[in-house]
């Protein structure tokens, strides 16, 4: 049923901004069984008549936009109209489950030599279930996001890093196909 209330496709009232990203425990020798990267995330609906519903949702971070590193698993989250919710993302070992991404060796000798630079990329992928309300009336929607390229600094032989950003990086949210 088409209504005057409904998400067009082209505006998600969904708005996804990433604040922080930190790293800590790299180990590239351990298959990074023991790194921990944790992603400050808001979460807002810009819509003033809808409430949203995102279902429980695993995210995956990827190393250079391309291979998969590691997961993080996010509860449900309900945001009222026009309120947002800034979420703590945990991406590590414990969070992917039993099956952990495969890791090529190659992909870790990159890591590894980013490490020694002093800057490594990332980039988090999320695949959504969201459900927007108003009254009696209600749709679902599958989204996908497309969040941009998250470099780091990390301190050469700690296998630690991060970065706040100024302006937060803002994630396009769309249709997912």
């Amino acid at each position: 049923m088409a209504s005057k209330y409904a998400p067009k496709p082209h505006q998600q009232p969904l708005i996804l901004k990433i604040h922080s990203i930190s790293m800590s425990g790299l180990n590239v020798s351990c298959f990074l069984t023991r790194t921990r990267w944790d992603l400050s995330v808001l979460f807002a609906n810009r819509n003033s008549v809808l409430e949203m519903s995102i279902h429980s949702f695993e995210s995956s971070l990827y190393y250079n936009r391309s291979y998969p590193i590691s997961c993080a698993v996010v509860e449900a989250i309900h945001l009222g109209p026009k309120k947002q919710r800034l979420v703590e993302m945990q991406f590590n070992n414990a969070q992917c489950g039993e099956e952990q991404p495969y890791v090529d060796d190659w992909v870790l000798e990159g890591m590894k030599e980013d490490e020694e630079k002093g800057i490594m990329s990332f980039v988090v992928g999320m695949e959504l279930r969201v459900s927007y309300r108003t009254g009696i009336l209600g749709w679902d929607y599958d989204l996908k996001t497309d969040c941009p390229k998250l470099d780091i600094d990390i301190v050469p032989g700690t296998g630690n890093g991060g970065v706040t950003f100024r302006q937060p990086k803002i994630c396009f949210v769309h249709l997912r196909n």
